[in-house]
């Protein structure tokens, strides 16, 4: 605050004075100035703010950013960090009554849920409060069609730019491959041949690594043609479910091999990312499917070592005749942003949010302040050399954090990263999947979502378990697909069908 009324204030309030808020103003540059005149005379409020924080980059009252956005807006924020359980602090706070004026809701349908009751405002009522929001929307038809709720209205704000950093990847290490020679895989074929070969190199290895459940398969089904839930087919132009496929099964038949021959970590499934990184960085595991940011941020583990250590993007290989050598893009982040309804301070949270859609908003989000976290060199900038990495300027400025933002330029980071992570981040769209709808569902339909697809993925995911770890023989599967169906495939893909169908009537009538 001190800053702005030392450096802009003044400006501000002559702005005031001498009326520049003529009528050759643009519309986004008035609702700027309307809220400078606010801070000038100092009309500075602090809300309350709920968001997530992060295990490696925890929120700290101090991060700049926020100061950055209080001398911008004049809105400062006391902020509820929530590092573990997020949805049931959510839910208790709107049970409650004592909802935060602003708060990350952590998916689509909470906000919908929470919205139609009446606690979150329609952001569809103020757009023309909303230049900037308004223009984004235009611009990303996909992201408007990512925020709907069940009757067309809009309680979840989206964030826009940081799934970028979250692409799931195949990835190598490239630095024991060229030690032996070996040539990365194409093919799964070649997948478990390469895999052989290094098991045979390093007998206490376990070549591939992943970890996390049955959550691999997710990336890996692309390379068989197929998905492992409920998806929308675009080139058939229908909604199906992936594991009851044969080529999911397909999937299924070659990790039951890797498990059956130790390519895989016997307790793979219940590893977490700790474990994880370990088989990586002690020369246990290979070929890995996870982020591709780890290609950076594993080696800063390392230290001193970091030089002997070397992974690279692995073009994902193919499964089956039919499949694609993609790895699954996830789309959209799936945490918003909701304003609390009863909020009364319910029309500057609308210009705070506006401005974050601005290209100046963008900017202040993306970079922070110059001189403080950036310079300017022969007309090119760069973050201070303060910050090693992407990691490290999130969590010294709160840049990129989650509530500190909702659309960034990540271009602006692509100086952070290796050589190899620069061409990874090049190569990487080719090789990814078109994102899934997201879609809005009515309270009868999240009931069957709740009941008979829970059913359904509890059974389908103890049955693919069973098969992988060989306790269940593959000349089961037969039985297994007829039993997944009677507890309701089909009923859950209709829910699916329709609540796409509804979305797609709302955005033809909207053009």
């Amino acid at each position: 605050m001190k800053i702005w009324n030392r450096k802009l204030g003044l400006l501000a309030l002559a702005a005031i004075i001498t009326g520049t808020l003529l009528s050759g103003c643009s519309k986004e540059n008035a609702v700027k100035e309307e809220n400078h005149e606010n801070v000038a005379l100092g009309k500075e409020v602090t809300l309350e703010m709920m968001t997530f924080s992060h295990t490696n980059w925890p929120y700290k009252e101090n991060w700049p950013i926020y100061k950055y956005l209080k001398e911008e807006t004049g809105i400062s924020f006391k902020v509820q960090p929530v590092m573990s359980d997020y949805t049931t602090t959510m839910n208790l706070a709107i049970s409650s009554g004592e909802i935060p004026d602003l708060m990350m809701v952590n998916s689509l349908n909470a906000a919908n849920t929470h919205g139609v009751s009446g606690a979150f405002v329609d952001y569809f009522e103020h757009l023309d409060q909303m230049p900037n929001y308004r223009k984004f929307l235009e611009d990303h038809p996909e992201v408007k069609a990512a925020i709907l709720s069940p009757e067309g209205k809009n309680y979840f704000m989206p964030l826009y730019g940081l799934e970028q950093q979250s692409r799931r990847s195949w990835l190598y290490r490239d630095d024991v491959f060229e030690k032996h020679n070996l040539t990365p895989p194409t093919t799964y074929d070649e997948l478990y041949t390469v895999a052989k070969r290094l098991k045979e190199i390093y007998p206490d290895s376990f070549p591939i690594a992943v970890f996390n459940g049955l959550s691999p398969l997710v990336n890996m089904a692309p390379a068989f043609n197929t998905n492992s839930s409920y998806y929308y087919d675009d080139e058939k132009d229908e909604w199906r479910y992936g594991p009851t496929e044969d080529n999911y099964k397909k999937m299924v038949e070659y990790m039951n091999k890797f498990y059956a021959e130790g390519l895989v970590a016997p307790d793979f499934m219940a590893h977490k990312r700790k474990q994880f990184n370990d088989l990586l960085l002690q020369n246990k595991s290979f070929i890995a499917s996870d982020y591709i940011g780890i290609m950076d941020e594993l080696p800063l583990m390392l230290g001193d070592k970091a030089s002997e250590f070397s992974l690279d993007y692995m073009v994902p290989p193919v499964g089956t005749p039919d499949g694609k050598s993609h790895n699954v893009f996830a789309g959209l982040q799936s945490d918003g942003f909701a304003v609390a309804a009863n909020s009364k301070e319910r029309d500057r949270l609308l210009q705070y949010l506006d401005f974050l859609f601005s290209p100046e908003g963008i900017e202040l989000a993306t970079w922070g302040r110059e001189g403080e976290t950036f310079t300017t060199e022969n007309g090119a900038r760069k973050f201070n050399v303060d910050y090693k990495e992407f990691g490290d300027l999130r969590t010294k400025t709160g840049i990129a954090t989650i509530g500190a933002h909702t659309v960034l330029d990540m271009t602006a980071y692509e100086s952070m990263y290796s050589p190899k992570m620069r061409e990874a981040m090049k190569i990487a769209p080719d090789h990814e999947t078109k994102p899934q709808p997201r879609l809005a569902y009515t309270n009868e339909e999240n009931e069957v979502l709740s009941m008979v697809g829970e059913t359904v993925k509890k059974f389908h995911e103890e049955q693919i378990a069973k098969f992988i770890l060989g306790q269940k023989p593959m000349d089961d599967w037969d039985a297994y697909v007829n039993e997944v169906n009677k507890l309701g495939v089909q009923q859950v893909l209709d829910v699916h069908r329709s609540a796409y169908e509804r979305t797609q009537k709302f955005l033809n009538e909207a053009k």
